[in-house]
């Protein structure tokens, strides 16, 4: 069974007289037990796609099934969690709290989700500011909290709208390792970004979408592949390499960037002249370029 299925969703909006057309005939499926990433542009139908696999907003047209179930039914979110882009919390509440509540609106036994509740805080480096009011949170710790809410109930799916929006490295650095546990322990993990680093660290396929419909999904190699630009070579203080366009960084390092075709010939071409290789670093284009490639 599919995890999720959505098959020619529909969705316009009506601003003034104006018709906006969010989802132009969206479909796809998500296998159970997949990390699945959900890219695109800001735009192109990714938030409107999940606020309908929640129910939260109904399509004009097409269908959406959660492990089978209509999201029309109850039934299909009482193991599923969610974390919106920007999460409209009680404020008043403490971090601690608004995770009690979701565990209890999850029917969870109070004793294990206060220690679940202890765990994602110190998990999330939230611990010490777990009696703290959520109004007086940044936008990182409301992202941290937000997923923190998802995680409590145990999901067996995990649905996350740009979770690592406004997270610092180290936040995305947890972010990541999380989900992969996550996913180890049997859950579905579908989550919306615009930013091609976060889906190509984790995910086993990616759906890549634009003006409201899927353009091509891939697998999680295929995408690497797209978003290659080249590779930066990082060389000692000292190097002495003329045939190339050096630059000198910051620290004083040497730096090579060279086309991703040009990588073996141009690190044995180095070792040839007894120069260590400090680091070899890829080099990513940016979305507009992946879109480009992928549609023409």
């Amino acid at each position: 069974m599919k995890a999720i299925e959505v098959k020619n969703l529909i969705k316009i909006y009506k601003h003034k007289l104006k018709k906006i057309k969010a989802l132009n005939g969206m479909t796809f499926d998500v296998e159970q037990g997949q990390i699945c990433g959900f890219l695109g542009p800001n735009g192109a139908g990714k938030s409107t796609t999940l606020k309908i696999i929640m129910n939260f907003i109904k399509p004009d047209s097409g269908t959406v099934l959660i492990n089978g179930v209509s999201p029309n039914s109850v039934e299909s979110r009482m193991n599923v969690g969610f974390m919106p882009e920007n999460p409209p919390y009680i404020d008043s509440l403490t971090g601690k709290e608004l995770l009690l509540l979701s565990a209890k609106m999850h029917k969870i036994d109070t004793k294990k989700a206060k220690t679940k509740a202890d765990e994602l805080l110190d998990a999330l480096n939230l611990t010490e500011s777990a009696n703290k009011k959520i109004r007086h949170y940044s936008k990182g710790m409301i992202q941290r909290i937000g997923f923190a809410a998802s995680l409590i109930i145990e999901p067996k799916i995990l649905i996350l709208d740009e979770p690592m929006s406004g997270l610092d490295p180290v936040g995305r650095f947890k972010f990541k390792n999380i989900i992969r546990d996550v996913q180890k322990g049997g859950t579905t993990v579908f989550f919306s970004s615009h930013i091609i680093a976060d889906i190509e660290d984790i995910c086993d396929k990616v759906i890549i979408v634009n003006k409201g419909s899927v353009v091509r999904t891939v697998n999680e190699h295929t995408m690497k592949i797209f978003s290659l630009e080249g590779y930066e070579i990082i060389l000692p203080k000292d190097a002495k390499i003329d045939n190339y366009k050096c630059t000198t960084m910051k620290n004083g390092l040497k730096s090579i960037k060279i086309e991703k075709n040009m990588l073996d010939k141009t690190i044995i071409d180095i070792k040839n002249k007894n120069i260590n290789i400090i680091a070899v670093e890829p080099i990513k284009k940016d979305l507009e370029k992946v879109f480009m490639e992928i549609v023409q």
